[in-house]
């Protein structure tokens, strides 16, 4: 066993150093941390005593298996510490820059960034202020958090300076402005976490946002306003984008072999940035013991288990936020009119300072405006003229419940505690709650912050979606674009909310079985394929609208009725059965439609296809006569699944690629029949019987993999991979159009969102606009993550597995960043050590202690 000290660490550097110096931007101690020496000296003697005082923090961390974190402490703040440090030690460059970025602070470190990228997130995060806001909260929060954050804060610190900045693990190592941490900025960037779904995806809008020039109207190229919904529609952007989207399955009582509680947590995420997850188990005896995952940066646990039970997140269908289309004062643009009274709205000058490349600061002043419900928008299609200008109010800008809920969750130790955790504080930003208990009862809950309308607003809203193409347009891109002209859409105070004009926990769809709930990303209406829910807004997801075939397929797998087997011949999951099934890869789409697709390829084996243009005219792929038979004979021999040795998948995700997400849906070009809302996860089912569009769909299918330099028999690991330490692996799974509940797949959301500067690996050209592939295949940096499957029955007890396939570690260059996605792609599971017992008897243990 290894034991550091703070102090150790100390006195090596003010060995090599004079004192008050040392490596930049790492403050050196005044003295010791964890000795007090005192001396006394007269002429004939000299008597010295030393008293030694306890350690502020102490923690002993455990490594194991894939180098994942077991930190054991006498008590919260020393586990906090332990997991600040391995923090630190595994992804040390990704919290700053994230402190950077909630502080608006990047530019002033790293300069302007690419084509001014950096300047425009400084900008856009000071005017969504939560810095600001979450300073203010610290200093009001509970002791028991401060005290958390601070111990975090220590660890993350002490990291540092054991390790000098050169030691930090990512692309920061040695950079100026790599410097140790405040509490309160690690509490800053927790609580932007809440805002993945609302202001987080409108930064790159608020930036830009400034009233018209007084001749805006004589300006001859001014953009003429647009009125056709599906031309506004296209130059929005995708609000909600379910890029962050999960698997959440949980599995009771009756319809497991031990008639116990199964769960399996699937979080869709980014491979790269701080989406990322990090994998630990805290423990502090007679407090808790909790194991599982959480953003990297963010102290505790986001999904994991306890003895008593286990839990996951998926991201909610629902709306986080709602935007207001301003009417404004005819005399003053930057007033606007509610209920026919002048509204003044209210200015920022927001400065920043800009590091230029030759070492200079300068800096820029812009003037940033807000209404009553928050900053202004510059939407595409929409954006602010002379007569109308968005803003929008966000359900999670003032949710200090949230981290007060995480740090709660820790000590769960059974689902009606896990509950009563949800009730009490109602800090859930944007997440479905999927839920077990060891006793083999599930629960499902949409416990997410939502905006509170009235019932009037909300049928205004809905009959505006259609009758009004700006509010139709943003719907369609995801954003409920309210009329702020009138004070009923306001939203509504009810008493036992979280906030003012929130949706309160008895509004809330949840439910609790002994057979199994399971959410796939749509919303709260179907978590099961054996009753449908019902909400208080219409805010809170869609209802009576078919599902993904993602959800559909998740639906397959876990139904009463087995109907794809993986339950076994009792119809009874055991934890292996229900792990296994996590990357059983079946495809949806083709369970449903690939003998129907077989059976027209027989009778037409050639096809003739139109001439693929591109935006000028210039010609992709040809028209032509294509020939289907050896794609057909593929498909025909092809069970359905996006396993790596399987021929036929490439060309089906190609043929599938030719139509829309409703399309591969509700009844179009692929279906038949109608959807029914009574039947939601097996509607639409028929084929149908016109296979003109899925023939001409494969047959552009074939012209593109053959362009891209494949044939139509080559397997999916021959096509779809990642590079990992300059490896590239081979990958299973398949996209959410694909109706695979193991999801990889390419994400631009990362880059879009401006939301990380570590550099990041990029892909070829695509071969033609509609489809995924490149010249290299299919290159992936998003999907399953940390995916875990937990039992809590049978005669071993509790028994968990896990993988976080891009690893527990940011450094490229050491063994365990590619070691568990070699294992994700061979489907090796690792057995999770949980008890002292199991980690004692792992063959890569490793153990040392820290202190301060």
């Amino acid at each position: 066993m290894i034991t550091i000290t703070v102090a150790t660490v100390f006195a090596v550097i003010a060995a090599a150093c004079t004192p008050g110096k040392g490596p930049e931007s790492i403050p050196l101690p005044t003295s010791p941390d964890t000795t007090t020496t005192s001396s006394t000296t007269t002429t004939s003697t000299t008597t010295t005593t030393t008293t030694i005082v306890p350690p502020t923090y102490e923690a002993t961390i455990q490594r194991t298996t894939d180098g994942i974190a077991h930190i054991r402490a006498a008590d919260r703040d020393g586990a906090m510490y332990g997991q600040g440090w391995v923090s630190a030690e595994d992804h040390g460059c990704t919290l700053i820059d994230q402190v950077l970025k909630v502080y608006g602070e990047r530019s002033a470190n790293l300069g302007p960034g690419p084509e001014g990228e950096n300047i425009e997130s400084d900008f856009a995060w000071r005017a969504i202020g939560i810095a600001e806001i979450a300073e203010a909260d610290f200093a009001e929060a509970p002791a028991t958090l401060v005290d958390a954050f601070t111990a975090f804060a220590a660890g993350w610190n002490d990291h540092l300076t054991a390790t000098g900045r050169r030691g930090l693990v990512g692309w920061c190592g040695d950079t100026d402005w790599v410097r140790p941490l405040e509490p309160v900025e690690i509490y800053a960037y927790s609580r932007s976490v809440a805002l993945l779904m609302s202001s987080g995806q409108l930064a790159p809008y608020l930036a830009n946002a400034q009233p018209p020039s007084p001749d805006l109207a004589e300006e001859p190229t001014a953009e003429p306003p647009l009125f056709d919904r599906a031309e506004i529609a296209e130059r929005l952007p995708e609000f909600g984008r379910f890029d962050l989207g999960s698997n959440g399955w949980a599995v009771g009582r009756d319809r497991t072999a031990d008639a116990d509680g199964l769960l399996v947590a699937n979080p869709h995420l980014p491979w790269e940035g701080e989406l990322r997850m990090h994998e630990v188990q805290l423990s502090v005896p007679g407090t808790y013991d909790v194991y599982g995952a959480n953003l990297v940066g963010v102290p505790g646990i986001g999904i994991g288990f306890t003895t008593g039970v286990a839990w996951t997140h998926t991201v909610s269908a629902g709306h986080r936020f709602t935007a207001y289309s301003l009417t404004l004062d005819p005399a003053d643009p930057t007033a606007y009119l509610v209920d026919g009274v002048s509204t003044p709205m209210t200015s920022i000058d927001h400065e920043i300072e800009i590091l230029r490349p030759d070492g200079t600061v300068d800096t820029e002043v812009r003037t940033l405006w807000r209404s009553e419900y928050g900053p202004l928008l510059d939407l595409p299609g929409i954006g602010w003229n002379d007569t109308v200008a968005v803003s929008y109010r966000d359900a999670n800008l003032d949710n200090n419940e949230f981290i007060e809920q995480y740090q709660a969750l820790l000590s769960v130790e059974s689902l009606d505690e896990l509950i009563g955790v949800h009730e009490e504080f109602q800090g859930n930003p944007m997440f479905n709650v999927v839920a077990t208990g060891a006793d083999g009862t599930v629960w499902y809950a949409d416990t997410s912050a939502t905006p509170n309308l009235s019932a009037a607003a909300q049928t205004e809203w809905i009959t505006q979606r259609e009758q009004n193409p700006s509010v139709g347009a943003a719907f369609d891109r995801g954003m409920v674009l309210l009329d702020g002209s009138v004070s009923t859409n306001d939203w509504v105070t009810t008493p036992g909310a979280r906030d003012p004009g929130l949706i309160p926990w008895s509004g809330f769809p949840m439910v609790e079985r002994t057979d199994y709930v399971f959410n796939s990303n749509d919303s709260y209406w179907v978590p099961s394929a054996e009753f449908t829910l019902d909400a208080s807004s219409v805010l809170q997801g869609e209802r009576d609208i078919p599902q993904s075939m993602r959800s559909r397929q998740s639906a397959a797998v876990l139904g009463n009725n087995n109907d794809l087997g993986l339950a076994g011949d009792d119809d009874r999951f055991t934890g292996v059965e229900l792990r296994d099934a996590t990357f059983d890869n079946t495809a949806g789409t083709a369970r449903l439609l690939r003998a129907s697709t077989v059976q027209a390829c027989r009778a037409t084996p050639v096809v003739g296809v139109p001439e693929l243009l591109d935006g000028f005219g210039g010609e992709i792929l040809p028209a032509a006569f294509v020939d289907v038979s050896a794609a057909c004979d593929v498909l025909d021999a092809w069970d359905g699944r996006y396993d790596l040795d399987r021929a036929g998948a490439i060309v089906w995700r190609e043929t599938m690629a030719q139509f829309t997400d409703a399309e591969r849906t509700a009844p179009g070009p692929l279906f038949a029949g109608p959807f029914n809302p009574l039947d939601a996860t097996a509607t639409p089912s028929q084929p149908n019987p016109d296979s003109t569009p899925v023939l001409v769909a494969l047959g552009r299918a074939v012209q593109t993999v053959e362009a891209a330099g494949f044939s139509v028999d080559s397997t999916l690991g021959a096509a779809q991979f990642t590079e990992r330490a300059e490896q590239r692996i081979p990958l299973h799974g398949g996209t959410d159009a694909d109706g695979v509940t193991n999801i990889v797949e390419w994400s631009t959301l990362a880059d879009e969102l401006l939301s990380s500067t570590e550099p990041t690996p990029v892909r070829g050209d695509p071969i033609v606009p509609t489809s995924p592939i490149r010249g290299e295949g299919y290159p992936i940096n998003f999907g399953t993550s940390f995916v875990m499957t937990v039992s809590f029955g049978g005669a071993a007890g509790l028994e968990a597995w896990a993988l976080l396939t891009y690893g527990e570690t940011g450094d490229r260059g050491s063994s365990l960043y590619d070691q568990q996605m070699v294992r994700f792609s061979e489907k090796n599971w690792r057995r999770i050590v949980f008890t002292d017992a199991e980690i004692a008897s792992d063959p890569n243990l490793t153990e040392r202690t820290i202190s301060r």
